[in-house]
């Protein structure tokens, strides 16, 4: 009995569920998201290689680095042994897709 007057009372109520696609999610300030990668502070000392568990890394030259996100495990470690902070944390959270290119950043 109880059941269905919740049920009803939901009816008239405002839905808490947000409208994900118009109105975009809050991310809070230390959220890890796609990892942003500025070519022009790279000084080319391929510590990011160096230190990337699972290889999604690839140096190709000074200034000119893939990042694999399809391999990434959003560890952090590039992030945080770039001493010229060309890497860094996006809030952009929006990784599915079916084009895997979409998924390297260059």
């Amino acid at each position: 009995m109880s059941l269905t007057f919740e049920a009803l009372g939901n009816l008239f109520r405002k839905p808490f569920t947000r409208k994900y696609p118009k109105e975009k999610v809050p991310v809070f300030r230390r959220f890890r998201g796609k990892l942003e990668y500025h070519p022009k502070k790279c000084i080319g000392c391929k510590k990011c290689v160096a230190v990337c568990p699972s290889v999604a890394i690839r140096f190709i030259r000074k200034g000119k680095i893939e990042f694999n996100l399809t391999q990434c495990m959003q560890c952090g470690l590039c992030v945080d042994t770039c001493p010229a902070k060309a890497i860094t944390w996006s809030t952009d959270f929006e990784t599915a897709g079916s084009d895997r290119e979409k998924l390297v950043v260059k």
